[in-house]
């Protein structure tokens, strides 16, 4: 499983790459050094990383990509990844936050709660593909069952949970997708690590992205440059705020 890579003539370099991109989080453990060690084959390019550290410092992070380059592939890692560790996608002051309200009545404090939207179902498939091919690709086996007991999560259609969770009616923590022209189900997905993905995203009504974002404390909002008067065209025109 190789993404797009147009930088590197080989494994070594590739790798130089990713030590030096590490260097610029604050922490050992981050959404770069993550994907190295659960899944080393796997190789992704500059823009690729972009994305990771956009995720890593702001709240909201606008992509537009062509076809074939990769915004399915990099979007189904960050929302695996992001269930499995979400602490690496934030400040260590939040994480120390959310950290000093655990107690024994609340042995768990840090819940995960994910969404993922397109503008239509059969389009969130191609980017559940990539969810499920990060589950069954990754070096350490994910998957709770009778040959895996210490796997960690259970996935079925659009939904991933976390194995102690995989029989509650209504789980504190989850990955899910959910496609609605209304907003219906979009809000109200409360947690202390929050993530929004919208898949297509210049086809998505601003309604979607104002319901999830009275909740999302991360968003991701990717897809091609069609023309579209949304809130995708408006946050793509603001341009980087990070940089000064």
């Amino acid at each position: 499983m190789v993404a797009v890579n147009s930088l590197f003539t080989n494994r070594q370099e590739y790798l130089r790459y990713a030590e030096y991109r590490t260097k610029v989080y604050d922490r050992v453990i981050n959404p770069v050094s993550f994907l190295a060690s659960h899944w080393p084959a796997v190789m992704i390019y500059d823009k690729q990383f972009d994305i990771l550290e956009s995720l890593r410092y702001s709240s909201e992070t606008f992509v537009t990509a062509g076809n074939m380059l990769g915004k399915d592939f990099i979007s189904g890692y960050v929302a695996l990844s992001f269930f499995l560790a979400p602490q690496m996608y934030f400040d260590v002051e939040y994480v120390a936050s959310i950290e000093r309200q655990r107690s024994k009545d609340n042995p768990n404090p840090h819940t995960v709660r994910i969404l993922t939207t397109s503008v239509a179902e059969h389009h969130l498939k191609v980017l559940w593909g990539e969810i499920g091919r990060f589950v069954s690709t990754c070096k350490y086996p994910l998957v709770h069952d009778k040959e895996n007991p210490r796997g960690p999560i259970t996935i079925n259609y659009q939904e991933v949970r976390y194995a102690r969770e995989k029989h509650a009616k209504n789980p504190l923590n989850y990955l899910q997708g959910r496609v609605s022209d209304t907003g219906e189900g979009l809000a109200g997905h409360h947690a202390a690590y929050t993530l929004a993905i919208f898949d297509e995203a210049s086809g998505i009504p601003d309604l979607s992205y104002t319901q999830m974002g009275t909740w999302a404390k991360k968003m991701l909002i990717i897809g091609n440059p069609n023309a579209c008067q949304n809130f995708f065209r408006r946050g793509v025109k603001t341009g980087n705020q990070l940089k000064s």
